[in-house]
């Protein structure tokens, strides 16, 4: 599994935030495989999860890495938004996945209000 979130830089090696990134990028991973599979809601989740998991990052030396994790959550979801908004919009738009929209909106107001 390839890493979503890499430490480059850390003054006590990722120690503290070790079990966090490792279930980040483990929900990062399962998002990507539910986008090719074109599962948008459980893609969403996903990420909702991961998003939840960096707010348990609460020491003073990772305030900056989980803000910068949030981030990067943020703009996937905003993507995933996007191509849905695409894909339901229009004369050929199809609304099978419409409830992903939904979705998606939610988990961004979401997000943005905890964020």
């Amino acid at each position: 599994m390839k890493e979503k979130i890499v430490l480059v830089s850390c003054p006590f090696d990722g120690n503290d935030c070790k079990e966090h990134r490792l279930v980040i990028n483990r929900d990062f991973y399962a998002s990507q495989n539910y986008l090719v599979n074109k599962e948008y809601s459980r893609s969403i989740l996903a990420l909702k999860n991961a998003f939840h998991k960096t707010n348990e990052l609460e020491k003073s030396t990772c305030v900056n890495c989980a803000k910068m994790f949030r981030t990067s959550i943020t703009q996937s979801l905003e993507n995933i938004h996007d191509d849905l908004k695409y894909m339901t919009s229009g004369f050929f738009g199809n609304r099978r996945f419409h409830p992903s929209l939904i979705l998606a909106v939610n988990v961004l107001k979401e997000m943005r209000n905890e964020g």
